[in-house]
C-alpha cells in the first residue's frame, strides 16, 4: 500500500471518531500562528487539507475569513456537519480550487506530510497574495516522554518521529525559509479516550478488522496498567514561510 493509499483509506472511515478523539491546538501555539501569519479579523485564509475542521473552527474564532479544501468526500461531510458558516470544497494540495492571489494564509494542520512538496509547494503560492504566509502545524506524540513511546511501540507506530519540513520547504523556489517552533502540551484522557484516538491513526483505520481489533486491545491492556487520567506528552510543531514575490533563481 502507497502512502497516498494509506490516507485515502485510513481518513475514509471513522470520520466521526477523528472528530471526537483527535486533539485541538493549544492557545499557545495558536497566538504563535496567528501573530506570525498576520491571522485576525478579516484576514483571507485557506485551510487546506481541513480534515473535519479542528484548525478552521480556531481560525473562525479569531475572526478569519476562511475558506476549506478537502479531498476526503466523508471528511467533507463531516464537517459540512460540524462547522458552521465555513465553506469546504473538494480539491487537493497540488490542485486547489481557488483564483490566483485569492488569500493572505495557508494553513495546513496534520497534513502536508501527505503532500507531493514541489507542486504542492508551488500550487499553494499560485493561490497566495505576494508576501501571504504559509503556515504548518502538527500535535506529535512527546518522544522524550517514556508512556508515550512505550504506547506508540504497542500501538505499532510505521512512521519515523518529529520531522524538519525546513528543507522541503527550502527547495521551493516559491518561499523564504520557515521558521520552526514547537509547543510542548501534557493532556489527560480516559483510557476509553486513548485507544479511540489510537484508532483514528491512518494506518490502523486501514488495517483489516481482525488484526486492528487485536492491536486495540493490546493498547487498552497497556494503558490499563496506568490509573485513570493518563497524562500524555505532545509536542506542537509549527512552521511560518513566507511567499516571494517573485520566484528565487537556481
Amino acid at each position: 500500500m502507497t502512502t497516498d493509499d494509506l490516507g485515502i483509506r485510513g481518513f475514509a472511515r471513522g470520520t466521526d471518531r477523528y472528530e471526537r478523539a483527535r486533539p485541538s491546538y493549544s492557545n499557545e501555539a495558536m497566538d504563535h500562528l496567528c501573530a506570525g501569519a498576520g491571522i485576525g479579523p478579516g484576514t483571507s485564509v485557506l485551510d487546506l487539507a481541513a480534515g473535519t475542521g479542528k484548525l478552521t473552527r480556531l481560525l473562525a474564532e479569531r475572526g478569519a475569513r476562511v475558506t476549506a479544501v478537502e479531498p476526503s468526500a466523508a471528511m467533507r461531510e463531516t464537517f459540512a456537519r460540524v462547522v458552521e458558516g465555513v465553506p469546504v470544497l473538494a480539491g487537493t494540495a497540488e490542485s486547489i480550487p481557488l483564483p490566483d492571489g485569492a488569500v493572505d494564509v495557508v494553513t495546513v494542520a496534520q497534513a502536508f506530510h501527505w503532500f507531493e512538496p514541489e507542486p504542492a509547494l508551488r500550487e499553494i503560492a499560485r493561490v497566495l497574495r505576494p508576501d501571504g504566509v504559509l503556515a504548518l502545524l502538527w500535535n506529535e506524540r512527546d518522544q522524550e516522554n517514556a508512556l508515550v513511546d512505550r504506547l506508540y511501540e504497542v500501538a505499532e507506530w510505521p512512521f519515523g518521529g518529529l520531522c524538519d519540513h525546513r528543507p522541503a520547504i527550502a527547495r521551493s523556489a516559491w518561499f523564504e525559509p520557515a521558521k520552526r517552533t514547537l509547543f510542548r502540551r501534557r493532556e489527560s484522557l480516559t483510557h476509553d479516550a486513548i485507544v479511540e484516538r489510537i484508532a483514528t491513526f491512518s494506518y490502523v483505520s486501514a488495517m483489516g478488522d481482525r488484526q486492528r481489533g487485536e492491536m486495540l486491545a493490546r493498547v487498552r491492556e497497556f494503558i490499563g496498567e496506568y490509573a485513570e487520567p493518563v497524562e500524555l506528552a505532545h509536542v506542537t510543531d509549527t512552521y511560518l514561510a513566507r511567499r516571494r514575490k517573485v520566484p528565487a533563481s537556481g
